[in-house]
């Protein structure tokens, strides 16, 4: 009995062509299943034992937990849309400090993530953050001349899709993506791919902010460079930190958020 032939079967042209037809499915099956669960990693860190300004929205398979802070007389709110492993733990100090500055902050958590309810998916984030959009615009009657979106990594997604959809005085991106397929793949390759950003960005006319570190090795700088050409706003700026990654952005010394929200908003 030929055990070869019985496994590899009889060579011709065609095989090289079927295999990775067959590579080809198998990886798009994957991407459409299974890529939600490698884009949201939620980590388990539990809230602080404090929990002066957490809330929450909804209740039930809706929650969408929150944490707030207003604005002092005459400043911005922020709306942050955190990286894809963070949840509202990890930027209290954060928030807490941009506070301290003057501005408004509120940050929400995606479905799945800290005391958010529900599975995390694209859709499940862009529903959370169109209910903390209207929690600031109808319930606490902030101006959306007043709000500026900031998504970082992950966040970039919910925030350009909500900047296409709703007014906003500006938006800031740290560190986006084209999609997040294609921080892998760099171009379309596989159905089911999610956040489109290269989409979103050429319907973004407000004044725009993205920044991103040269040596990011998750998400490749030029995806951030290419968004920016893609923005139409007449109103726009790019900031590139030569010495910065993807997870040691904020570490860098010249990295002063603060003053780069002041000097983008005109506040000094």
């Amino acid at each position: 009995m030929n055990w070869r032939k019985i496994l590899i079967g009889t060579w011709s042209w065609k095989r090289p062509f079927y295999s990775l037809a067959a590579i080809y499915l198998l990886l798009s099956l994957f991407a459409i299943f299974f890529a939600d669960r490698l884009i949201f990693p939620a980590p388990g860190s539990p809230y602080p034992e404090d929990r002066s300004h957490f809330s929450s929205l909804n209740e039930g398979k809706d929650r969408t937990a929150i944490y707030s802070r207003p604005a002092s007389s005459g400043m911005p709110t922020l709306l942050w849309s955190h990286g894809n492993a963070q949840n509202l733990s990890h930027l209290k100090s954060m928030l807490d400090s941009l506070n301290q500055q003057g501005f408004g902050v509120i940050a929400y958590d995606y479905p799945g993530y800290g005391e958010s309810h529900g599975k995390p998916s694209e859709k499940g984030c862009y529903r959370a953050i169109t209910r903390t959009y209207q929690h600031l615009t109808e319930t606490l009657k902030i101006d959306p001349q007043n709000i500026i979106l900031i998504g970082h990594s992950v966040g970039s997604g919910p925030t350009s899709w909500l900047a296409t959809q709703e007014e906003v005085r500006g938006v800031i991106l740290i560190s986006p993506f084209l999609s997040t397929f294609r921080t892998v793949t760099h171009i379309p390759l596989f159905p089911g791919d999610r956040f489109p950003n290269h989409k979103h960005l050429p319907q973004i006319h407000c004044p725009l902010l993205i920044i991103h570190g040269e040596l990011d090795q998750v998400v490749p700088f030029s995806q951030g460079e290419k968004l920016f050409r893609l923005s139409p706003s007449l109103h726009k700026t790019f900031l590139a930190f030569p010495h910065a990654g993807h997870n040691d952005l904020f570490l860098q010394g010249d990295f002063n958020l603060p003053e780069i929200l002041r000097e983008f908003l005109d506040l000094n």
